[in-house]
């Protein structure tokens, strides 16, 4: 297992062979992606609130990690967490922020999840075959 720390916050994705690797699944009980089962090589979740980027190696697994353009964000909502998780969580709650910006929910990331009512880390990312990511971003700001 390797941790890496981010002195700034910002969206990174791992590759295996050119291979996105995808993130560990949501823990609403954490407020943030579950921890890694350590089943297979390139096994990551980003731990927000932290910067931690946490990523399972074995012997022979050759991955790259790469800076993702993106908008970060935070969103506090004057709810508790069982409402919030009541209402379809963090699934519910991307889906409503790419329908209102008319994006992808695929390009939303939440990261955490805490109280202070609610509040919700997360990343606006540009998708992975935007010829320009800069120009798609910077129009929805």
């Amino acid at each position: 297992m390797i941790h890496i720390p981010y002195p700034n916050a910002g969206a990174y994705a791992v590759y295996m062979k050119g291979d996105l690797q995808q993130v560990s699944k949501w823990d609403s009980k954490l407020g943030r992606n579950e921890p890694l089962p350590k089943r297979r090589c390139g096994e990551n979740r980003f731990i927000g609130i932290e910067n931690i980027l946490e990523i399972y190696l074995r012997p022979g697994c050759e991955l790259e990690v790469r800076p993702k353009d993106s908008i970060m964000s935070k969103v506090r909502l004057s709810w508790t967490m069982d409402e919030f998780y009541a209402d379809g969580g963090t699934v519910k709650f991307a889906d409503r922020i790419a329908a209102a910006l008319g994006i992808h929910a695929s390009t939303i990331k939440v990261v955490a999840v805490y109280k202070g009512s609610v509040i919700i880390d997360f990343f606006i990312m540009a998708e992975d075959n935007d010829p320009d990511a800069d120009k798609t971003l910077q129009n929805l700001s």
